[in-house]
């Protein structure tokens, strides 16, 4: 792993504003990662349950916040799952939006 890739990690909130109408903010991080294309197995098995993964992210611990989205390459991925790596990794499963 050469954390060689650069994507954006995205928190979403929502809540309401004063009228009663739904807002969404949202906070880009951007952080070294590794990325990789899904394997055959990760795909069948995420297939079979009606998931479609795409990417398989690998980030430091410390840059990982529970974060919802990855961006990369101007797309935008939602986090499907996310794995902890021994104790400075988590793997992020990521579906495209």
């Amino acid at each position: 792993m050469f954390f060689s890739d650069r994507v954006e990690l995205r928190a979403v909130v929502y809540g309401t504003d004063a009228d009663g109408y739904t807002t969404t903010t949202t906070t880009d991080t951007e952080v070294w990662a590794d990325v990789r294309s899904a394997t055959r197995a990760e795909f069948y098995a995420a297939n079979a349950v009606g998931i479609e993964v795409g990417l398989m992210i690998t980030v430091h611990a410390e840059d990982y916040n529970n974060q919802t989205q990855v961006i990369y390459n101007d797309t935008v991925y939602d986090i499907v799952r996310a794995f902890r790596k021994g104790l400075g990794l988590f793997e992020l499963t990521c579906k495209a939006v």
